[in-house]
């Protein structure tokens, strides 16, 4: 599940959404960035276990990241390493300041697709419904891990004959880590 093929539904779906939510004339060119970037590199090198797996089993995700959503921060870590690279640098012509801005921008979109925070996450942004202000950073922060954690889910809202397969595929990986799990006890 957690392949190339969700990347680019993930990727599809948010620049869907972009478009349709006219996103462009509420976010600045960085942040718009940051959400197509993020989509594209939000389940990167994903091992095919959760981070429940992950925790329970001590694995050197685990441990890197201090049982604090390793899966997430993992694929944070491999997006920037790729992005290091001259060849795959989208972002070397960036300020500096726009370089930070893009970075800490990606890695909290990227961590916000930790289920483990979805209710914090959902909550946050309920709370500032009624008082949005596109103004303000940090709601606009909070409407882009919005963005990214529904289009990581969406394969819901894709014609059923897209989105089974996908549930299928869905299933085999939890299937596989259960059995993972039953063998390590």
């Amino acid at each position: 599940y957690h392949n190339f093929r969700h990347c680019f539904c993930v990727t599809q779906m948010m620049y869907g959404l972009i478009w349709l939510c006219n996103l462009q004339e509420k976010l600045d060119d960085i942040e718009m960035l940051i959400l197509l970037v993020s989509a594209i590199c939000h389940d990167l090198d994903h091992p095919g276990y959760n981070n429940a797996y992950q925790v329970n089993a001590k694995t050197e995700l685990a441990l890197r990241y201090n049982d604090i959503s390793p899966l997430e921060n993992h694929h944070a870590a491999v997006a920037f390493e790729i992005l290091s690279c001259d060849t795959s640098n989208v972002i070397k012509h960036l300020t500096p300041e726009n370089h930070k801005r893009f970075r800490s921008g990606m890695i909290k979109c990227i961590l916000a697709t930790d289920m483990a925070r979805h209710n914090e996450i959902v909550t946050a942004f309920k709370g500032v419904i009624d008082c949005y202000d596109n103004d303000n950073v940090d709601h606009r922060m909070l409407m882009m891990m919005i963005f990214l954690k529904v289009s990581d889910i969406s394969n819901e809202a894709r014609p059923m004959d897209v989105s089974e397969p996908w549930v299928e595929c869905l299933l085999q990986e939890f299937f596989m880590q259960s059995d993972a799990e039953k063998l390590e006890g």
